[in-house]
C-alpha cells in the first residue's frame, strides 16, 4: 500500500517545490556579474631585453658572465601574435675547466646579428616571446680552451631559441620595465 501512496506524496511535494515563490527566485535567470575586460593591446610594441645575468669571478682574476642586449620591434600579426626582427648584441665571457678532464682556460664569445622573435599572448595579459638567431647572425670565439669547445659554444649560440615571458603595457600606457621572475632578464615595453 505504500507503495501506491509515495508517488502521489512525491508530486505534491514536487509541485509545492515549483510553485512557491522561493522556487521562482532559485529558477529565474540572474545576471552574471560582467567579466572584466583586459585592456587593448597596442598595434606595435618596442622591446629591449637586457641581461641580468651574474657575474662570477674566477680563479686568476677572470670572470664567468657578459652581457647581452635584444632590442627591436614587435607588432601584431593577423592572428593576434606579436612577431618582428631584433638586433642582438652579447660579449660572454668564460673561464674555468669546461669538460671532463679537461683544464682551466679563458674564452670571450662576441656575437651580433638578426634575431627573429615571436611572441603568443598568454593568460594574464603576458607575452610569451621565444627568439632565435637568423642564419646571418655572426659570432667569433677567442680565447685559450680547447677548439672543439670553442666550436660548440659558437654552435650553440648561432642556434639556440632563447624565450621570456613578460607583460604588456595596454595600448597608451606609459613604458613598463620589469625584471619577470625566474628570468635573467630586464624587459622594457614601450
Amino acid at each position: 500500500m505504500t507503495r501506491h501512496t509515495r508517488g502521489p506524496a512525491l508530486a505534491l511535494a514536487l509541485s509545492t517545490l515549483f510553485l512557491s515563490p522561493a522556487a521562482e527566485q532559485a529558477i529565474t535567470r540572474r545576471e552574471l556579474p560582467a567579466a572584466e575586460r583586459a585592456p587593448p593591446l597596442a598595434a606595435a610594441y618596442r622591446v629591449v631585453l637586457q641581461s641580468a645575468w651574474p657575474q662570477l669571478p674566477g680563479t686568476g682574476g677572470c670572470e664567468n658572465g657578459g652581457s647581452e642586449t635584444v632590442d627591436g620591434m614587435l607588432s601584431r600579426t593577423r592572428t593576434g601574435d606579436y612577431s618582428g626582427t631584433f638586433t642582438r648584441h652579447t660579449r660572454l665571457v668564460f673561464c674555468g675547466a669546461h669538460g671532463t678532464g679537461a683544464g682551466a682556460c679563458a674564452l670571450v664569445l662576441e656575437g651580433e646579428g638578426e634575431v627573429a622573435m615571436h611572441g603568443t599572448i598568454v593568460e594574464g595579459g603576458g607575452l610569451r616571446v621565444v627568439w632565435v638567431p637568423a642564419p646571418s647572425h655572426t659570432a667569433q670565439v677567442r680565447g685559450a680552451c680547447d677548439a672543439s669547445f670553442k666550436e660548440g659554444l659558437e654552435r650553440m649560440y648561432l642556434t639556440a631559441a632563447h624565450g621570456v615571458e613578460f607583460r604588456l603595457p595596454a595600448a597608451g600606457a606609459a613604458p613598463r620595465r620589469e625584471r619577470p621572475e625566474g628570468y635573467p632578464w630586464i624587459v622594457v615595453v614601450e
